[in-house]
């Protein structure tokens, strides 16, 4: 579908689920946190880094933004990409 014919995100993001894996800053780790965690960034080093919300390539159980993997830092492939978001200049 062409973008933002659905409704946004909270944060006013559209279209964020199921177009690549989205490469994140945060290190990986098999573990989290229970309870209740916002914005949760990890630990301060790591061997891999955090793939989330599967891609083009991949079956719906995968294409959620609660889903992640952890991948080589330096890792590249055709289904992993990263979102850049801008803030308005005022």
């Amino acid at each position: 579908h062409a973008v933002a014919q659905k409704r946004p995100n909270a944060w006013g993001f559209y279209d964020m689920h199921g177009n690549v894996w989205e490469w994140c800053l945060d290190w990986y780790q098999d573990q989290l946190p229970g309870g209740s965690v916002t914005d949760y960034r990890g630990p301060e080093a790591g061997a891999g880094r955090v793939g989330r919300g599967g891609g083009w390539c991949h079956g719906a159980r995968l294409c959620r933004s609660a889903y992640r993997e952890g991948g080589a830092a330096e890792g590249r492939w055709g289904g992993l990409g990263l979102r850049l978001a801008l803030a308005p200049v005022a």
